[in-house]
């Protein structure tokens, strides 16, 4: 090969790996992604989600949490509004269903809660901390919830599975 050919050889690959890593879409399948809705700013717990506190994200499919509501078209994003916040929920995080409580419950709320609803977003404190890995969190956080409310099988049941985690699975 001259010398000419072989540069014409090496800048066509070149050309073709920045093709690649582009994502022209005819050089590699794209890779399945969803658009979800994010917190644009801290959510605190409690507050009532409105327009602005949301935006959009586009992630990897194998990225979404589950329960993450997805955006299939802007009507979509209005799906949690008006929901109230069971939890703190970090600026860019995704919001999903089981880290609000129900509209129905937003609206109509009483101004304290009872033990038995303070044990339950307890509860769903510690799996958004189990859904990150953070399994002190989420011990300490179903611990909370059982000594609010004694029967909540949800967290007594969460105090399992972070058992069998933290020991191997023994």
């Amino acid at each position: 090969m001259d010398k000419k050919t072989l540069l014409i050889a090496a800048l066509a690959v070149a050309c073709g790996v920045l093709i690649y890593r582009s994502g022209c879409g005819m050089c590699r399948p794209s890779e399945e992604t969803m658009v979800v809705i994010a917190a644009a700013a801290d959510i605190p717990p409690g507050a009532v989600l409105e327009e602005r506190m949301l935006e959009t994200r586009t992630l990897p499919r194998a990225y979404v949490q589950a329960g993450a509501f997805e955006v299939k078209d802007m009507t979509a994003i209005r799906i949690p509004l008006g929901m109230k916040a069971a939890i703190r929920i970090p600026k860019g995080d995704q919001v999903t269903d089981n880290c609000l409580l129900a509209s129905g419950k937003a609206a109509a709320g009483p101004a304290t809660k009872d033990k038995k609803e303070l044990s339950q977003a307890a509860y769903v404190d510690g799996l958004r901390y189990m859904q990150n890995a953070d399994y002190p969190t989420a011990k300490a956080k179903w611990e909370e919830a059982l000594k609010l409310d004694q029967k909540n099988a949800d967290a007594r049941a969460g105090l399992k599975r972070i058992a069998a985690i933290t020991s191997g699975g023994k």
